[in-house]
């Protein structure tokens, strides 16, 4: 029901491109900009501000039109396409660790008790939310990149560990506790951090949470099919690759971040490599 309603106010917004309601909007753009704007704001924000009310909402496909990436250099896309496949291997190792470490506990050669192994998603899950609570004043004293360096390392480390130590129990249970830390806050720092290269508004996230649900739908197929052809120890053997990947990828949204330009102030407004400035409607965070 939940895509359907927002279908149904995009359809009443004349947002989908296929389907032009002769309706009129569930509100014009002169009440939209009374109930956005401030009364107390003075001229020249008015000013600035009119014409962006007037023109109502944007089309729903707006920021994939040629015309935003006149003039983009190739690093540009590359810091785009880095940060989405970082985050597809991150996220999709959430996934299918979360997935299948249960069905790796119970098999040879751990064969853990079921109602033991059971313990390890929710303990995942677990560190998962406690990692993004310390992630929180951690984030004050420490900058994106460095935090998402320490991630990916922190995740390939725990993987090389677990298939070093895979017939202890406890190691397991430590590892998963570590996988969760470690995993917790690199989707956040990874939007803080290309963010601070790209200064976008919306689209690049739009790229970045795609890559990464993607991932997590996509590694759960292929390590499953993998498990149930070569057996439960392939599962760490995924894992250890999907980590070595996440690092590599890394490895070049760094190398892209050197030869990505700074915007100038005086940037074309047309360009997607002009400055973002905060509108009303705010930042789409996850």
């Amino acid at each position: 029901p939940v895509p359907i309603a927002v279908f149904f106010l995009l359809y009443k917004e004349r947002m989908v491109p296929c389907f032009n309601s002769s309706s009129h909007p569930l509100l014009s753009a002169d009440e939209l900009a009374m109930e956005t704007r401030p009364a107390e704001k003075d001229d020249l924000s008015a000013a600035v501000q009119r014409p962006h009310a007037a023109g109502g909402h944007d089309d729903l496909f707006s920021c994939c039109q040629s015309k935003n990436f006149r003039g983009a250099s190739y690093a540009y896309f590359a810091v785009h396409i880095t940060g989405a496949l970082v985050l597809f291997m991150t996220d999709g190792i959430v996934g299918e660790y979360s997935g299948f470490v249960y069905s790796y506990a119970v098999e040879e050669p751990l064969s853990v008790v079921h109602k033991v192994a059971g313990y390890l998603p929710s303990l995942f899950w677990g560190f998962i939310t406690l990692g993004r609570l310390i992630s929180i004043p951690v984030s004050y004293r420490m900058k994106p990149a460095t935090m998402v360096f320490i991630n990916v390392v922190g995740v390939l480390i725990t993987f090389l560990l677990l298939l070093i130590f895979s017939y202890s129990v406890v190691f397991l249970f430590v590892g998963t506790a570590s996988l969760g830390l470690f995993l917790s806050s690199t989707f956040p720092s990874m939007l803080a951090y290309t963010e601070d290269i790209l200064q976008y508004k919306g689209c690049a996230t739009t790229v970045l949470v795609t890559g990464a649900g993607v991932g997590e739908m996509v590694l759960q197929l292929l390590v499953g099919s993998i498990i149930h052809d070569q057996g439960s120890y392939s599962f760490l053997v995924c894992g250890m690759i999907f980590g070595g990947l996440a690092f590599t990828f890394y490895a070049f949204l760094l190398f892209f971040h050197r030869m990505y330009p700074k915007p100038p102030s005086d940037v074309d407004d047309a360009s997607p490599d002009k400055p973002a400035v905060m509108d009303d409607t705010g930042q789409y965070q996850r």
